[in-house]
This record gives structure tokens, C-alpha cells and sequence, in this order.
């Protein structure tokens, strides 16, 4: 007696030239684009930006260049990974760019995932720089500037040991008969998917617990040294609640597309909308800090808004990283 469960193929291999025209997503290209352009480039100002100045040659700014070094190559990769293959004016250029550059579009699969990581660790670094500082006093600037370069070569070994647990290609793009073609496979698909959950949900815990254990330690450090700014530990705390709102949204995102891709417990129309908001959920994080920057650091707020700020301590908050630093 055969049974009626139909088995998910193997992969899954189709045109790319047969993509539809889709008004929705055109509406959502355009919004996406009208706020990414301009963040894009503030970002890549404030790469170079913090390049210069004696204020920020302390060795966090350092991390957070890299930081939006991290951002931008994310926010870029994610256009050719999953987001301009949907458009149907964009096929030929993505046609002549596989010619040009085979596997060009299959690497930024790969590096999709492989960015999820890099960018929680850039994140995570500058809240334990922070913590250095006050443990370390003395010490923390002249560790962290020897330890640059390997941390930054340490990030990028753990990321691709990280990949290393998918196996095998998640999705490959080629020519094939001069048509552009794509295999998904997706028994790796749906690892990959699970292992995003499982990572998203770890990261998350590490970054509310170091960004609170932060608040915390700076907080104390400010009393112990008698200053009197009550609304710091504060302002500190809305740092952390707005990060963790951040990141237990895509967390959710990540554990609701895993069960939905084993249990098929949405309707397709649900499914549909959820992918359609992921690219705005990711921009949320990747776009942020240059506006986080103008905002809560006392220096960048000097330079380039040109305000005097109303307190005349030497504390200035950096809100990406949950941070004080002197």
C-alpha cells in the first residue's frame, strides 16, 4: 500500500530569464532604494570620516569602521544575493555578469550567511571594547591596537567555519544552452535556514547580556569616578531595549521561516509577505549605526552638526554598541 506523502526533490532547476514583472516588489525596490542609496553613501563617508581626526584615533573607532566596513559589503551583497534576480529589466545585466564573473552569484549565497556572522561579531566587539576599557584601563587601547588584525583575521576564519556546517551549495547560478539558469538544492536550503535560527537565537542572547553587562559596568564606572549624569545608565538602557527589539525581530523572522519551511503551517499568501519584508528587516540593522553615530556620539554630533553638547563631561554615548567611551 502506497502511502500519499510526496518527498521534497533534491533541488530545484529553473530559469532566471522567466522571471515576471511584480508590482509589489518594484514598489518595495523603489522604498528600499530611496532610503538605501543615501545610507550607503553616508556610510562609506563616515568609513573614510573616521579615518581622520586625532579624536578618533582611539582604537574603538577602528572597530566601528569596521563595523560599517562589515554594513556596507552586507547591504551590497544582499541586492545580487536575493534581491534584483526578481526583476526582470535587471536579467540581462545578471546574464552578462555570469559570463563576465562565473559564480559571481553563487558566491553571494554563500556570503549571505556568512555576513549574518561577521555582522553580530563587529556588533559584539564594540560593546566588549567598552568593557576592556574599564577593566583594563590602562592597558585596553595598546591591547586592542595589537589585536586588531587578528581579531579581524579571527572573524573572518570563524565565519567561514561557520559556513562549513551547510553542506554543500545552497543555491548555484550558470549559463547553461546561453540561458540563465539556477539550481536550488534544497535539503541544504532548509539546513542552512535552521542553522540561521539556532545562530540568530545564540547571538541574540549575547548581545542583550553584554550590552546590559555593559550599561552596568559603565554605569558603575561613572559613579565610582563621582560624575554626576543620572540619565547616561538610562539613555544606556533604551540603547539596549531598542538593539534587542532589533534583533528579536529577525531572530523571529529567522525561527518562524524554519518552522515554516518543516511544517508549511502558513498560508502561502503569509509566506509570501514574509519575504517580502525581510530585505527592510536586514536594513533595519545594516543601515543604522551612520544615523546612530549623528545621534549619540558626542564627537561625529560636534563635527559634523557642529552642537555644542549640553553636558561638558568627557563621556560621549555610541548607541550601536551600548556604549560610553572617554
Amino acid at each position: 500500500m502506497s502511502g500519499n506523502i510526496t518527498a521534497l526533490p533534491n533541488s530545484i532547476t529553473a530559469s532566471m530569464e522567466t522571471v515576471t514583472r511584480d508590482t509589489t516588489l518594484e514598489i518595495f525596490t523603489i522604498i528600499q532604494l530611496t532610503y538605501g542609496i543615501p545610507s550607503t553613501l553616508f556610510i562609506i563617508f563616515f568609513i573614510f570620516f573616521l579615518g581622520f581626526g586625532k579624536k578618533y584615533s582611539n582604537s574603538f573607532y577602528r572597530l566601528v569602521q569596521f563595523d560599517l566596513l562589515v554594513n556596507l559589503l552586507t547591504y551590497l551583497n544582499s541586492w545580487f544575493a536575493v534581491r534584483i534576480d526578481k526583476h526582470p529589466i535587471v536579467v540581462p545585466f545578471l546574464k552578462a555578469l555570469t559570463y563576465q564573473c562565473p559564480g559571481f552569484l553563487t558566491w553571494t549565497r554563500y556570503f549571505a550567511y556568512w555576513f549574518m556572522h561577521m555582522q553580530f561579531l563587529s556588533a559584539i566587539a564594540l560593546s566588549l571594547h567598552r568593557i576592556s576599557s574599564v577593566f583594563f584601563h590602562s592597558q585596553y587601547e595598546k591591547m586592542w591596537n595589537y589585536c586588531l588584525i587578528p581579531f579581524y583575521l579571527l572573524c573572518i576564519f570563524y565565519c567561514c567555519l561557520c559556513n562549513a556546517l551547510i553542506p554543500g551549495s545552497i543555491t548555484d547560478v550558470y549559463i547553461r544552452n546561453d540561458t540563465l539558469m539556477k539550481t536550488s538544492y534544497i535539503s541544504v536550503m532548509v539546513r542552512a535556514m535552521t542553522l540561521t535560527a539556532i545562530f540568530s537565537a545564540i547571538y541574540f542572547v549575547l548581545l542583550i547580556l553584554v550590552g546590559l553587562t555593559t550599561s552596568k559596568v559603565v554605569t558603575w564606572k561613572i559613579q565610582a569616578a563621582s560624575i554626576t549624569n543620572g540619565g547616561i545608565g538610562k539613555k544606556l538602557n533604551k540603547i539596549a531595549a531598542t538593539y534587542g527589539f532589533i534583533y528579536s525581530g529577525i531572530l523571529a523572522w529567522s525561527l518562524l521561516n524554519t518552522f515554516n519551511s518543516n511544517l508549511k503551517f502558513l498560508p502561502t499568501f503569509v509566506s509570501q509577505i514574509s519575504a517580502n519584508l525581510l530585505p527592510f528587516a536586514s536594513d533595519m540593522m545594516t543601515l543604522a549605526l551612520p544615523y546612530i553615530l549623528m545621534i549619540h556620539d558626542t564627537n561625529v554630533k560636534q563635527d559634523i552638526l557642529r552642537r555644542v553638547p549640553v553636558s561638558r563631561t568627557n563621556s560621549r554615548i555610541v548607541s550601536s554598541s551600548f556604549v560610553i567611551s572617554r
